[in-house]
């Protein structure tokens, strides 16, 4: 395995990009919102799952940036966000069903145990 410097900060780099990705995943609905405004992005709820899907499945591929149990957690928030997706689903990527959904709801809790298992404090800011 490469051990240099910029092979480190790479990694680096990219487990902070999923500290981010899982940290605006894990909010409140509320706070979802206010960084998706913060982002430009605030109509664009399904915002929070691109986000992700840009950066997982560079974590998953890195060996071992992730642990397999991560790495477990992290595919389940995948499939959960992708059986989330479709046009019969569309009323889940709206204001009101990202505070409202039963689904949101598991995706802000995979999202927050992940946090924990890669002992990270969520990100502060959006």
């Amino acid at each position: 395995m490469d051990t240099s410097p910029n092979d480190a900060d790479s990694r680096q780099a990219l487990l902070e990009q999923l500290i981010v990705a899982l940290s605006r995943l894990a909010r409140p609905a509320k706070a979802q919102i206010a960084c998706l405004a913060a982002l430009g992005a605030e109509q664009s709820v399904d915002e929070l799952a691109l986000e992700l899907d840009d950066v997982a499945e560079a974590a998953l591929s890195t060996p071992g940036l992730l642990s397999v149990g991560q790495q477990d957690l992290l595919r389940d928030l995948d499939r959960r966000l992708e059986a989330m997706s479709g046009p019969e689903h569309a009323d889940l990527w709206s204001q009101r069903g990202l505070g409202t959904s039963p689904a949101w709801t598991q995706v802000r809790a995979t999202a927050r145990a992940i946090l924990v298992e890669l002992h990270a404090e969520p990100a502060a800011s959006c």
